[in-house]
């Protein structure tokens, strides 16, 4: 009886999963050159270059948080019951876990600059180019630089290391388990070509990088200092 329960409330979620898997392909596919190269055929090469990233960025924030998140919990009410209470030891670590899992996020935020990183940068230059003005020069993190200091030099990957310990920090819920499962999964593939994009775009210098720096966990306590 319980392993039809169990089927029958992971089969509940379909509604979820495919709203989550139009996120990962929409996140992982439209941030890859071919995409780009392709979207710069229809539009401009212009457009991709400066206005792209942006509306990318604003299109995944609104699939995951007001889409995903809307139908995965306010959808599953009932899948929001604790299933297991902690003793306050056990919830203090949970709560040091998550507060580690947010400073990892904010730190790689911070260093990989988040105006750039969320696409403002690269649109303010676009609108001085159309008003006939020179912006100042600049190196795309992750395309045109590649960035082993601070917390990349302990973790190639912080930003999805630090979601992963959140997720995992949260309280022990159905809803929390399949949100971990589909950001587990997400996280394995969307590392996979990522890592194949780094290694295409920086080539020897990346491959030195993986070999000194872990993609989700630190391999020493000293950073890395150059590749």
């Amino acid at each position: 009886m319980m392993e039809e329960d169990l089927i029958q409330i992971i089969l509940s979620y379909w509604p979820s999963m495919l709203i989550f898997l139009g996120f990962g392909l929409f996140h992982s596919i439209c941030a890859r050159e071919p995409f780009k190269e392709a979207l710069g055929r229809i539009t401009s090469p212009f457009f991709v270059e400066y206005f792209w990233r942006i509306i990318y960025c604003f299109i995944s924030y609104y699939l995951l948080y007001y889409t995903f998140f809307v139908v995965l919990y306010q959808h599953h009410p009932e899948q929001s019951v604790l299933l297991k209470d902690y003793p306050l030891s056990g919830w203090v670590f949970m709560y040091i876990l998550r507060l580690v899992g947010v400073f990892l996020t904010y730190w790689a935020f911070l260093q990989s600059d988040y105006l750039e990183f969320l696409g403002f940068k690269q649109a303010y230059k676009g609108i001085l180019k159309l008003l006939g003005k020179t912006p100042p020069p600049q190196k795309v993190f992750g395309t045109d630089r590649l960035e082993i200091h601070g917390v990349y030099g302990w973790i190639r990957h912080p930003m999805l290391a630090g979601g992963f310990w959140f997720i995992v920090s949260l309280p022990l819920t159905i809803n929390n388990l399949i949100f971990l499962c589909f950001y587990s999964t997400y996280m394995v593939i969307g590392m996979y070509y990522e890592e194949e994009r780094l290694v295409r775009v920086f080539g020897e210098d990346y491959v030195s990088y993986q070999k000194r720096v872990g993609a989700l966990f630190p391999k020493t306590i000293f950073p890395v200092r150059s590749v």
